[in-house]
């Protein structure tokens, strides 16, 4: 059995080998618009947004670019990147890891959905700094986090999928830290898949 240091380790891999068996498996359907408006609602229309975890952009990144924003995603697939570039030529797409990509720009929105939760409780608590880093006044900055701390394995077509949380006074303590105030939060939320979201900005 793994432990699950080294399941979190293969993640990369893991949406490397089945990128396009996933993109397809998720599909269009955009559950997550009613966070996404409410998102958008606190930057300036045609903002530069900052996509960690973009995926192929689809379907995520697809309606962030049709409400007139710039997109710059980060994925560590290769498979992904590729895939988003091709569906959004016209956007930038960067092959890299979120926890070290180096971009010499600022943002006005920062997404990390159904991403960061894949990261250990170490890097999460270290992402903060990144998170900031790329973050000027009034940045909005939404996550996906677990409910509780702790770490839970999933499966992805027969593949353990690793994911973890920290709890949820951990993450408030983190974002006060790093100059973000919470805008909303919703664990489990019904109306997204039971989705935990976190939704901050940027003091």
């Amino acid at each position: 059995m793994e432990n699950q240091a080294a399941l979190a380790q293969n993640i990369i891999e893991i949406y490397k080998k089945h990128a396009r068996a996933w993109t397809e498996l998720r599909g269009d359907f955009l559950y997550e618009k009613a966070w996404l408006d409410l998102f958008l609602s606190l930057i300036p229309v045609h903002s530069t947004l900052l996509d960690l975890g973009c995926g192929s952009a689809k379907p995520i990144a697809d309606y962030l670019i049709q409400q007139g924003h710039t997109l710059i995603g980060v994925d560590s697939s290769d498979v992904m990147i590729a895939m988003a570039q091709k569906n959004f030529p016209k956007q930038t797409w960067v092959q890299a890891d979120m926890r070290t990509v180096e971009l010499d720009q600022k943002f006005n929105a920062i997404l990390a959905w159904d991403s960061f939760f894949h990261l250990t409780p170490d890097d999460q608590r270290q992402m903060f700094a990144q998170f900031a880093q790329f973050s000027v006044a009034n940045t909005a900055l939404m996550f996906t986090s677990g409910p509780t701390a702790g770490e839970v394995m999933g499966d992805m077509f027969g593949d353990a999928l690793y994911h973890a949380s920290l709890s949820q006074d951990e993450y408030r303590v983190l974002l006060k830290q790093y100059g973000f105030n919470v805008v909303k939060m919703v664990a489990n939320d019904v109306e997204c898949t039971g989705h935990t979201v976190w939704l901050a900005q940027k003091q």
